[in-house]
């Protein structure tokens, strides 16, 4: 792919993407910065021809673990819609003439709680923010109330780096002195001071009690902008609930553009 393709390409994603409401795209390389992840977890174990790393980032506010429960299944809504924006991107994609996929769900090493892929590596690496104290990526925007995605693909796409220039943790210890599990020290730079195993532990105990999340260091995090609430669950407007009036509207405006067909 010549340079002006892919520079017209990866426009053309981070366009497609933001339509869908990311307020962040960024793209990492596969081959720098993942050496440190766990081996088997880095993007060339799920694509072995990728050339590409595609982060986008949703503002989820508060409701982060707004769920529904599905044939005793408990789904996050967040979820669900970041995945159904990674699978029409690799739609997009496909279209093009390129090969896509999403990083699999579930766990590499369920034990330790480890995914197939970090979605916070990958940000980190395409500069969709930076790693904070708690083990969170932390955007300039909204702190670290956001959701990632992760798409690969063998598209070459020139890679926009890690962010510069954004330290919010340097003289900020509101996690530390909030943790209530002291998972997060505060001589250590981020991430390296975030006692993962304490923290992972901690949640699974609480959600022996049906305790969904901790959130302490996610709500009161001062980075960013806070927003409340993201997420609004309204019922689909069908034809049959729609007053008479537009719904005979409708049905005549449609048989009259058949007659004149």
């Amino acid at each position: 792919m010549r340079a002006h393709q892919s520079t017209e390409l990866k426009q053309e994603v981070k366009d497609f993407v933001s339509k869908l409401g990311a307020f962040k795209v960024r793209v990492a390389d596969p081959r720098k910065g993942f050496e440190k992840v766990v081996e088997g977890c880095q993007p060339l174990d799920i694509m072995s021809d990728c050339r590409s790393v595609v982060v986008f980032a949703f503002n989820i506010g508060l409701d982060y673990y707004v769920s529904m429960d599905y044939q005793n299944n408990n789904i996050r809504l967040g979820h669900l819609y970041r995945d159904w924006t990674g699978l029409q991107l690799i739609s997009f994609l496909r279209k093009k003439g390129y090969d896509a996929k999403e990083v699999p769900l579930g766990f590499f090493d369920r034990d330790n709680k480890i995914a197939y892929m970090s979605f916070k590596v990958a940000a980190h690496e395409a500069g969709i923010g930076v790693f904070g104290r708690p083990g969170v990526i932390i955007t300039p925007e909204y702190g670290p109330r956001i959701n990632l995605g992760v798409v690969l693909t063998d598209a070459k796409l020139e890679p926009d780096g890690r962010m510069t220039g954004f330290n919010p943790c340097t003289s900020c210890t509101v996690c530390v002195e909030i943790c209530p599990v002291t998972a997060i020290r505060e001589d250590l730079p981020p991430p390296s001071g975030f006692k993962r195993d304490r923290c992972v532990k901690f949640f699974d105990w609480i959600r022996k009690e049906e305790v969904k999340s901790c959130g302490y260091c996610y709500d009161q995090c001062p980075a960013g902008k806070l927003v409340k609430k993201t997420i609004e669950v309204t019922p689909w407007k069908t034809l049959r609930n729609t007053d008479a009036k537009t719904r005979k509207q409708l049905i005549n405006s449609y048989l009259k553009q058949l007659e004149d067909a």
